[in-house]
């Protein structure tokens, strides 16, 4: 001990040393899981089988249809307008085009959403009605991942929660993408 120091000095230095060592051990611990869930899902995402856009009808004239995307590429459209049931089409696209969809997904957080958008009361905390519903699922070999987004959800100022605005923005992405305008026509209610 150093006598011409102030009383108490190595005391104080030395707890700060180990609090300095010790924090970013700490630290490194609390980040490694974190990393490691990236990476899985990452991996879980990279590894996609499929991905579905549904979209229903509402109290209008909104076209209700299931669009499907394979790993091979598959885009499969299945009308689900009243009267239309059983009409159908097929084509393709290259098979860059799911993975690059499920990267924009990650990306806007879709992974982090809640299964049922209507259900949250930070996304939904107030709903209108007749709108229509849009199911996005994404099939990996580790899990079904379907979020299901009510367009009637706003908040009290009726506006859009930004995730949602990603969310949607995202919907009308995979029907861009995949030219589902060439098969959807509006819902004819009698």
């Amino acid at each position: 001990m150093n006598p011409k120091a102030p009383a108490g000095t190595r005391m104080f230095r030395r707890p700060l040393l180990i609090a300095g060592a010790t924090i970013p051990l700490v630290l490194l611990g609390c980040a490694t899981p974190a990393a490691k869930t990236d990476t899985e899902k990452a991996t879980s995402t990279a590894a996609a089988d499929s991905i579905v856009l549904e979209r229903s009808i509402c109290y209008g004239t909104c076209p209700a249809y299931r669009l499907r995307l394979s790993r091979a590429g598959e885009i499969r459209f299945d009308s689900r307008n009243p009267g239309e049931e059983g009409r159908t089409a097929v084509d393709t696209v290259t098979a860059t085009t799911l993975p690059t969809l499920v990267s924009r997904a990650r990306s806007i957080g879709f992974f982090d959403l809640p299964p049922k958008i209507q259900g949250d009361s930070v996304l939904c905390p107030t709903t209108r009605t007749d709108a229509p519903t849009v199911v996005v699922t994404i099939f990996t070999k580790d899990e079904t991942r379907p979020v299901q987004d009510y367009h009637g959800c706003v908040n009290v100022e009726h506006k859009v929660a930004p995730q949602l605005e990603r969310l949607r923005a995202f919907e009308i992405e995979i029907d861009s993408v995949l030219r589902s305008s060439r098969w959807v026509r509006p819902a004819n209610r009698r």
